[in-house]
């Protein structure tokens, strides 16, 4: 986790630029942000297997708290789709429900992680290239479940269909994360390598699908 940890920390320093997300939601205060993702992490059970600056969990998972990469949640939730093989079996293993994420929910969490271990300059966004959206979707393989964008998906739903009616790459993310569970033995059953993503692969495959959306409106 330390490794990987720090290989994505720096990936990020790399590929941030002083950009706003795509998005088509009002900016929230932070302080909402914050205090509804603190929220939602005691009520996603989190809290069960993660500490937070030593409080709280069993200790299963690495305490959050000391992580400093939630400045971006997109590279959050990346680490966290990169490790859903090993949370997976271990919610398994412990007869606990997959927290089910909806909206926004994982911007928020990861935000209110930020928030206790906050660094100047520390806020990372991705420059998102739809050009390379659409070379990571190709070969990381999303159409073997998820098919063509809209053009039917296969043991998934169509991304393209999905993403048009998300607003930003923070639902994108939190919509990954939601499913994550079914895909996850999915790829098993159908001897699929899991795929490991970073932050500037999700920021991008999010802008290919939202501009072929785009394109498609009247």
């Amino acid at each position: 986790m330390r490794f990987l940890t720090t290989v994505s920390f720096f990936t990020a320093l790399l590929l941030a630029i002083p950009s706003s997300a795509i998005s088509q939601e009002p900016i929230r205060p932070l302080g909402e942000k914050i205090s509804s993702g603190h929220t939602l992490f005691n009520m996603h059970g989190c809290s069960t297997c993660h500490s937070v600056k030593g409080k709280g969990g069993a200790q299963t998972g690495p305490d959050l708290g000391r992580v400093t990469l939630w400045a971006s949640p997109v590279l959050g939730a990346a680490v966290m789709w990169n490790h859903v093989p090993i949370m997976s079996k271990t919610i398994k293993d412990k007869k606990l429900k997959w927290p089910r994420f909806k909206g926004e929910e994982i911007g928020d969490i990861f935000t209110y992680l930020n928030s206790l271990n906050r660094r100047p300059g520390a806020s990372v966004v991705f420059r998102a290239n739809k050009a390379q959206g659409k070379s990571f979707f190709d070969e990381i393989g999303c159409q073997t479940c998820h098919g063509p964008p809209f053009g039917g998906g296969h043991y998934g739903p169509d991304l393209g269909e999905a993403v048009s009616r998300l607003g930003n790459v923070n639902a994108f993310s939190t919509r990954m994360l939601r499913h994550a569970p079914m895909m996850i033995e999915r790829a098993k059953r159908e001897k699929i390598h899991w795929p490991r993503l970073n932050g500037h692969q999700i920021s991008s495959i999010f802008a290919y699908l939202k501009s072929i959306a785009v394109a498609r409106k009247p």
